[in-house]
Order: C-alpha cells, then structure tokens, then sequence
C-alpha cells in the first residue's frame, strides 16, 4: 500500500466514506440503479460477496464478506456491514466482524475489547479492501467477473 497509517490518522472520516463509495461504484457500476440483491467480485484466487440486505431510495446496506482458505488458522473471514448513501455518495461501515452497531468512540476498557477508533479503524480496512481488488480489477484490464 502506498500510504502509512500516520498519514491516514490525520485524514478526516468523510475522506474514507467519500473515497469507499467511489470504489463500490467503480467496482459495482449499476449498485444505485439496479436492484440486484447479490455480487461476487472474483480475480484469480480472491472473491468478495457482497449481498444487498436493505434498499431504500436513497441509501442501501450491504453485507461484504471474504472467506479465507479454511486451512489457515491465521486469517480470519472478514464481514462487514456497510451502508451506502447514494444521495450524499459516502459508504460507512456500520458493523464489523459479528458487532452490529460500531460506535463513533469507544472508553477503555469495553466489554468487546474494541479499540477506542474502531469505527474509524474499520473504514480505513474497507478502504484498503476495496483498493486492493480495484488494483486487481485494474492490473486484469478489467478481466474482473460480476456475477
């Protein structure tokens, strides 16, 4: 990644919720015009799914997902819930990883052992996310299957 995560601390969250909606929608084109509840986005070995759980006039939530290989014990699959607000063109994540509602700010300690910027640190991993398979989509010449 070309960017460190001081450089990232001083960015502001509307960035990462403005840039994470570019990607949706360069990754899914017709995410706001269509009401199509399922993607999968797969290059070589890599496969996001992402399903449309909410679809409201102005806003959508998705559920994204990557499974790992069931043999490393190391990674964990990754979920995440996002919601995408066409009319303001921002993308947040709202849950992560099993917590259904992320929290702005967090007091240490916490019952979930949650960072006090979770939310922010979960927006920065959807926007790393979403970089490395618009890269793939990108380097593939846009050989990327939408199903």
């Amino acid at each position: 990644m070309s960017h460190t995560i001081a450089q990232h601390r001083r960015r502001q969250p509307m960035w990462f919720y403005e840039k994470n909606y570019r990607f949706l929608c360069l990754l899914l084109p017709d995410l706001h015009h269509g009401r199509q509840e399922s993607y999968q986005i797969t290059h070589e070995q890599h496969r996001l799914d992402i399903q449309v759980t909410e679809f409201g006039p102005y806003t959508q939530r998705l559920q994204l997902s990557q499974r790992f290989d069931a043999s490393s014990a190391l990674l964990r699959d990754l979920s995440m819930s996002v919601r995408v607000y066409h009319d303001a063109m921002l993308a947040e994540v709202i849950g992560y990883q099993g917590v259904e509602r992320l929290l702005a700010r967090y007091e240490l300690p916490n019952s979930g052992m949650l960072l006090p910027d979770e939310k922010r640190q979960a927006n920065l991993l959807l926007h790393d996310w979403l970089t490395v398979f618009i890269n793939r989509h990108r380097q593939a010449d846009r050989s990327v299957t939408l199903s």
